[in-house]
């Protein structure tokens, strides 16, 4: 062998670096685009045969862990490349300075579980009896042992195992770079059964079952293996045949679940409200948005035009149904709330914070608001249709102003990202402001603390991010009235991708009709899937309140989601693609008596007993250390 031929070490290392990669890189499979969900009862199984068929340590673990995020969190969240094009930032900069460094951290959390998995949660790789000269008796009693001794071993190890992914999505959820998308329990999704139990536990700790799932499944193929090789045979794999009894008792039991809170089942309750929605979509990415300049006047009449012929289309759909089928009698519901998406009006609103009113010389906003061509008109249309009134929810800029002691004077009190709320009689504007701002979008992580940090990054994209920009706050739903029926339901607000943030969405949650309204850009990532994991996610939601959800995005996902998950309505072509203008329209089942669900009122709890499960299933390798 020469001199500069690798040693057979470095051999090694390169194969289960590739295998960590290519791990990681067969996971992100499991989730939108590719969906192939069934692949996360599999996926952990390249890493784990890295870690465990090798010496323990934290450093070797952590190592390996982190190449397996990096392969996963590449491929999965490849799409937020397209924020460079966005602003104009070449590629391998772009890459360099914000996507790979950004992967790099999160990527350091399934380090730190693949650290802990090689060192305190790593199972006890006892070798095989040797039997040899011994009776039949006691060759049987050897291999009980062992096998009883290793299926305990295993099985510390998946509980600890499951309950530390757990409490790492978590931690990748939330803090100043919180990101929950694709959390493993997400890949559950297909079926809608097992994934009704996150109204109980929540969405990250679903992702305990796939985790202790794939432990089990390593030891007992590894168990079986070396049965089979010593002796020729195997004894059953009981932890296995456990899991299996488990999951299909959840596959039940969620199958119930998700008909109970099916819009087929809701919709027979009498105390369930019928509420029309429909959301309106452009399909203009953010590169559309900004070439036609800071504030668009021409959006909001594109709005108006689409909003009156979405109504025309549901309106003859209607017809057509009633002509197919005479016998049925239908009735005609066009929609009582129209949502418009994030930033739809394509100029700021001016608002007294004391009145609530837009402001008196607020002129160009009140004209394109309150003009005879504006939507005013469209809802005379609308009406003379057939048609209620119905309520506008639309994005919009929004810079807010606190009066005075002195007559027509106003101190500004920020620019906010808000929702309004826009009544058929303009009689008042209500708004909501996002509170979990976007980072690098809205605001620049540490930028305040770190003054450097800011001046580098607006150096290299040539833009003062999201200056200015506050966060909102309050807890309290929005009444808003259903035209016609004289009810009131609350709304759950959820400005871009709050719809993904469990914590912040329980806390709007009251006894009564709820619906979630969620309004989103989507615009900065393009035709990417980055709108179908959003709208995936949201769903999530939805299980976790039982609550209903209308959505309406720039690009991406237009649909409305039941309170079990369910897509209702998507707009999309006839190849799946969500990526073109029009509108979606659906009838939420809106429950008048709706309570809250045991997520709703103790939220991520089940994360903090895996935190203990975490402690406990550590201690005895801590105290056989000490």
């Amino acid at each position: 062998m020469s001199s500069d031929s690798p040693t057979p070490r470095w051999r090694g290392r390169l194969i289960r670096t590739c295998v960590c990669l290519l791990g990681g890189a067969f996971m992100a499979l499991a989730f939108p685009p590719y969906d192939l969900g069934n692949l996360v009862w599999v996926g952990l199984l390249p890493l784990l045969c890295v870690l465990w068929n090798g010496r323990a340590g934290f450093w070797r673990g952590a190592c390996y862990g982190w190449l397996y995020g990096m392969g996963w969190y590449c491929v999965s969240f490849w799409w937020i490349h397209n924020v460079g094009y966005v602003f104009r930032i070449p590629m391998p900069v772009f890459l360099g300075i914000a996507f790979l460094p950004l992967m790099a951290v999160y990527s350091c959390l399934v380090g730190l579980w693949a650290g802990l998995a090689n060192t305190l949660l790593r199972p006890k790789l006892a070798p095989v009896p040797d039997t040899t000269g011994m009776k039949p008796a006691r060759k049987e009693q050897a291999w009980g042992e062992w096998t009883a001794a290793d299926m305990r071993s295993t099985l510390r190890c998946a509980i600890g195992g499951g309950a530390m992914w757990v409490c790492i999505e978590w931690l990748r959820a939330n803090g100043t770079l919180g990101f929950s998308w694709n959390s493993m329990g997400m890949a559950l999704y297909n079926g809608l059964s097992l994934v009704q139990w996150a109204e109980f536990i929540g969405t990250a700790a679903l992702s305990f079952f796939p985790t202790a799932a794939t432990i089990i499944l390593w030891g007992a193929s590894r168990r079986t293996w070396l049965q089979y090789r010593t002796i020729g045979r195997g004894c059953r794999p009981w932890d296995f045949y456990g899991v299996v009894i488990i999951l299909f008792g959840m596959f039940a039991g969620g199958l119930a679940l998700s008909k109970m809170y099916s819009p087929l089942t809701l919709f027979k309750r009498a105390s369930v409200l019928q509420l029309p929605v429909m959301g309106v979509q452009l399909n203009l990415d953010q590169v559309e948005r900004i070439e036609g300049g800071s504030y668009q006047p021409g959006l909001y009449g594109e709005f108006l035009r689409t909003t009156r012929q979405a109504f025309n289309e549901v309106q003859q759909a209607t017809f057509k149904k009633a002509m197919e089928n005479p016998e049925v009698v239908l009735t005609q519901q066009l929609p009582h709330w129209v949502i418009w998406p994030e930033s739809a009006l394509g100029c700021p609103i001016h608002q007294n914070t004391a009145t609530g009113q837009l402001m008196p010389d607020d002129r160009f906003t009140t004209k394109v608001f309150l003009g005879e061509q504006g939507l005013p008109l469209v809802r005379q249309q609308i009406r003379e249709m057939g048609g209620l009134d119905f309520v506008l929810f639309t994005g919009v800029d929004q810079y807010r102003w606190e009066p005075t002691d002195k007559p027509g004077i106003f101190t500004p009190r920020g620019m906010f990202n808000s929702m309004a709320i826009i009544p058929g009689g303009f009689d008042s504007i209500t708004t909501t402001s996002k509170q979990h701002l976007m980072p690098f979008g809205e605001y620049i992580p540490f930028a305040e603390e770190i003054e450097w940090l800011g001046r580098i990054y607006s150096e290299l994209t040539g833009t003062q991010v999201g200056e200015g920009i506050r966060p909102g706050t309050g807890d309290e739903p929005i009444p808003v009235v259903v035209p016609g029926t004289g009810e009131t339901v609350g709304v759950i607000p959820a400005i871009c991708y709050e719809d993904t943030v469990g914590r912040l969405l329980t806390k709007y949650v009251r006894k009564g009709p709820q619906v979630i309204v969620n309004i989103s850009n989507d615009g900065w990532f393009r035709d990417s899937c980055c709108g179908e994991q959003q709208a995936r996610n949201a769903a999530f939601r939805c299980i976790e309140l039982r609550r209903p959800m209308v959505r309406a995005a720039n690009m991406g996902y237009t649909c409305a989601i039941a309170p079990n998950g369910a897509f209702i309505d998507i707009l999309q072509k006839a190849d799946g693609s969500p990526h073109l203008p029009g509108h979606s329209y659906a009838v939420l089942p809106v429950d008048k008596n709706a309570g809250y669900t045991l997520y709703a009122l103790l939220g991520d709890w089940a994360v903090g007993l895996c935190a203990v499960l975490v402690l406990l299933t550590s201690m005895p390798k801590i105290i056989k250390r000490n």
